[in-house]
């Protein structure tokens, strides 16, 4: 019986065998050559993707790692529609984003749901800008070509919390729906330490 394949050793075989200069470009971000390094902004903190040694710096965890090296590889070389969207209005998204890939929001309603202000102190501490939507919002460049908005609604005497997140009609371009769901899974991990961080400093 052939043996499978280790699905980020394929990623990382695919991004040794890429050209950096015109990888960079497509994806919009600064190569470090004396370090063979990809510095990749990454959901607010900068993520160096070290090629030649297969590993991330910066970026904690598979989901960031595996987001970097997709981003990397995915990339094309276009800005943003400029339209928000619901994930699952974007190409086979009503078929993924549902079942064992709905969108993180849980725990955010969670964290933030009785406090919109722990959402926006935490929201522009990773660089979120401001959206007029819900009680709370912002926008964030999850990836220089992928831009991704959180909504907040507060929980009140009549409904509970309610998160929501949207992304770039054009999405799917610069990431695979899998890929897009493992980037919103990390923004909103990173929003919730963030809040954490925050609380906890005096």
């Amino acid at each position: 019986m052939p043996q499978q394949q280790d699905p980020i050793g394929v990623l990382w075989e695919r991004l040794a065998a890429a050209r950096p200069e015109e990888a960079a470009a497509r994806a919009a971000v600064a190569f470090e050559p004396g370090r063979d390094a990809y510095v990749v902004p990454l959901c607010g903190a900068e993520v160096r993707v070290l090629a030649a040694e297969r590993r991330v710096e910066g970026a904690p965890g598979y989901e960031a790692m595996l987001a970097s090296l997709q981003y990397l590889l995915s990339a094309q070389d276009e800005s943003p529609a400029g339209e928000w969207v619901d994930p699952k209005s974007l190409p086979y998204g009503d078929f993924f984003f549902r079942g064992p890939h709905p969108m993180p929001t849980a725990g955010l309603e969670e964290a933030f749901g009785q406090s919109p202000d722990a959402f926006r102190g935490a929201a522009e501490a990773l660089g979120g800008r401001p959206l007029d939507m819900g009680d709370a919002a912002y926008e964030f460049r999850a990836l220089p070509r992928v831009p991704v908005a959180v909504i907040l609604w507060a929980a009140d005497d009549e409904f509970p919390a309610r998160a929501r997140f949207l992304l770039d009609r054009h999405a799917h371009r610069q990431l695979p729906l899998d890929a897009l769901w493992v980037v919103c899974r990390v923004l909103a991990k990173r929003l919730i330490a963030a809040a954490s961080q925050g609380a906890a400093t005096p």
